[in-house]
C-alpha cells in the first residue's frame, strides 16, 4: 500500500473514469455566472451544466481559486489517515491556487510534524496539467516512492506542452488575454490563433483563417515538435463543447500512429473553459515517466 496520496486542484481536467479516487483527491475551483453566487466545480457544477449555461444565457463566467481552508479540508483527513501528500496545482502564472496549497501545508505542519505535504506548481493547466498528474498517478501505482515521484514529475512538467486553438476570441478578450481590437478583427476575418502553453505561460504562435486550418496547424506543430519520437510520448486530444467532426479529424490523424494517443482522458472543465470558451480544440503531449531517471 502506498504511503502517500495525490491531490490536484480541478484545473487538471482528468475524466473521473481514468483515476482511482481512493488514490487521488481533488480540490475544486469556484465558478460564478453573476459575480455573486459561486459554485464548486465538479462538486456543485458539472461540465455539461457549465457549457449549457454559457450556451443558453450567453454569459462570460468568472472563476475563483480554492481557498486555504479548502485545501486544509482535503489535506487533513489524508494526514489523519497516516499518509503523506503530493499536491499538484495549476500554473501559478494563472492562479493563486498554488499559494493557497502552500499556505495550507505550512499551517498543518505543526499539527502533523511527522507527515509530509509536497506542493508542485505544475506549470500547466487543463490536459497539460492532467498529463503531469496522470503520470504521477501511474508512478504511485507502479510503486515509486514520494521522492522518486516528485523528482520525475518535476522533469515531466518541463517537457509537457499544449498546442491549441479557439473557435471564438470573445472569451480570451473578456478575460484580458487579448485586446478588443484583436478580438474584433479575428471575428470579422475568421482568424483563429494558434497558441502554445509551456513552462507555465501562453505563447502566441501564428494566426490562420478558419477553424479547420487552425486544427491542422495544431496537429502539424505538435508532430513537428515530437519529431519522429512518437513512442516516447503520451499525447491526448482534449476539447470543451466542440464539434464532433473536428475531434474526429484529430483522432483519425493519430489512429495508425506510434503515439500513445488518447481521445478520452480529458475534457476542458469550468476553470479553463471560462477563459477559452466552448470551442477550444487542443493537443497536449508529455514524455513518458519511465524515460526519466528517478
Amino acid at each position: 500500500m502506498s504511503t502517500y496520496k495525490i491531490v490536484s486542484d480541478t484545473a487538471s481536467d482528468i475524466f473521473p473514469s481514468v483515476i482511482d479516487y481512493a488514490t487521488m483527491s481533488r480540490v475544486p475551483f469556484y465558478v460564478t455566472f453573476d459575480k455573486e453566487h459561486y459554485q464548486k466545480e465538479m462538486a456543485e457544477l458539472s461540465v455539461d451544466d457549465f457549457y449549457n449555461h454559457i450556451a443558453k444565457d450567453k454569459v462570460f463566467p468568472k472563476t475563483s481559486c480554492p481557498t486555504i481552508t479548502d485545501y486544509i479540508d482535503v489535506f487533513e483527513p489524508i494526514l489523519n489517515g497516516g499518509k503523506d501528500i503530493l499536491c499538484f496545482c495549476i500554473s501559478s502564472f494563472f492562479s493563486a491556487s498554488y499559494q493557497s496549497a502552500v499556505n495550507a501545508a505550512e499551517m498543518l505542519k505543526e499539527k502533523f510534524p511527522e507527515r509530509r505535504i509536497e506542493v508542485i506548481d505544475s506549470a500547466q493547466a487543463t490536459a497539460g496539467m492532467g498529463l503531469v498528474v496522470y503520470q504521477s498517478y501511474l508512478m504511485l501505482e507502479a510503486g515509486y516512492t514520494l521522492d522518486e515521484n516528485i523528482s520525475v514529475s518535476e522533469q515531466i512538467k518541463r517537457d509537457t506542452v499544449i498546442n491549441f486553438t479557439v473557435g471564438s476570441l470573445s472569451f480570451l478578450q473578456n478575460g484580458g488575454r487579448i485586446g478588443k481590437a484583436t478580438a474584433l478583427a479575428g471575428t470579422l476575418f475568421n482568424v483563429k490563433p494558434i497558441i502554445c502553453m509551456r513552462d507555465g505561460e501562453l505563447f502566441p504562435i501564428e494566426n490562420v483563417r478558419g477553424i479547420k486550418k487552425a486544427v491542422k496547424a495544431v496537429i502539424k506543430k505538435t508532430d513537428d515538435e515530437i519529431d519522429g519520437n512518437e513512442s516516447d510520448y503520451l499525447i491526448s486530444m482534449f476539447y470543451a463543447d466542440s464539434r464532433a467532426d473536428i475531434m474526429d479529424t484529430i483522432a483519425e490523424h493519430y489512429s495508425d500512429s506510434k503515439y500513445s494517443f488518447s481521445d478520452n482522458l480529458f475534457r476542458v472543465g469550468a476553470t479553463i473553459g471560462a477563459h477559452t470558451g466552448p470551442d477550444v480544440i487542443a493537443l497536449a503531449y508529455s514524455k513518458k515517466y519511465n524515460l526519466y531517471t528517478k
